[in-house]
């Protein structure tokens, strides 16, 4: 693993090499909290995918739109770099990772970019999710998919917060529109879609030994590696 700095104090945790791929993997709300996505960068590393785990900030003024774009155009640039078409490049995002990863999705023409693809890994959705690209919640309603990257979705059967029912209607709601969609289930909770557990001493999100976590990780990491390799 190499760390280094893709803006002035946000790091960026490289996993691998880019032999099939590269995926971006942005963490959930708080701040710099990119060590929590290794165990999973970790695995998508063995399928020959360059995982970058960035750190950034929800709690900045901007919601983290500038840390999480800025992180997208290092990973472009770096893809480049490395002789790979950069609309090759597929965003993974937990949570509030996961609902920018879509946000992206939906603006790419916009922000003038075109992605490999987006993973959501139990993402946020709802009037009371800010979507920190678009500075909104996402829509009710999303605009046709034609064009578009495709969506693979994934949640906890045990999770609270991004809840079965969640997930499921926000892929109902993009299978709608006519975006590619997939979905996924894993037999764990909140933090163990990432292959992690939540520490309250701490109050950190650390890897996990636990089966279902272990199982749930590697489930989303191939499913991240395929979306890479298949772009």
């Amino acid at each position: 693993m190499a760390t280094t700095e893709y803006a002035p104090g946000r790091q960026v945790h490289a996993v691998g090499g880019p032999d099939r791929g590269i995926a971006l993997l942005w963490h959930g709300r708080g701040v710099d909290e990119g060590v929590s996505m290794l165990p999973l960068a970790e695995r998508v590393a063995r399928g020959g995918v360059l995982a970058l785990a960035v750190d950034w900030s929800s709690e900045d003024d901007d919601g983290g739109r500038a840390d999480l774009l800025t992180s997208l155009r290092h990973a472009r640039e770096l893809a480049t770099a490395r002789g790979i078409d950069p609309s090759r490049v597929v965003v993974a995002g937990w949570s509030l990772g996961g609902t920018a990863a879509l946000s992206v999705a939906v603006h790419a023409k916009r922000l003038g970019i075109a992605l490999g693809g987006a993973v959501l890994i139990a993402p946020g959705d709802g009037s009371r999710v800010t979507d920190p690209i678009s500075g909104s919640p996402l829509p009710a309603t999303f605009p046709p998919g034609a064009g578009r990257c495709r969506v693979d979705l994934a949640y906890g059967e045990h999770d609270p917060l991004a809840t079965p029912d969640l997930v499921s209607g926000l892929e109902l709601r993009l299978r709608a529109a006519g975006w590619s969609t997939s979905m996924h289930a894993v037999d764990t909770d909140h933090a163990g879609v990432v292959g992690t557990r939540f520490d309250p001493r701490t109050e950190r999100y650390l890897p996990s030994r636990a089966r279902a976590a272990v199982d749930a990780a590697d489930t989303i990491a191939d499913l991240i590696v395929a979306a890479a390799t298949s772009s």
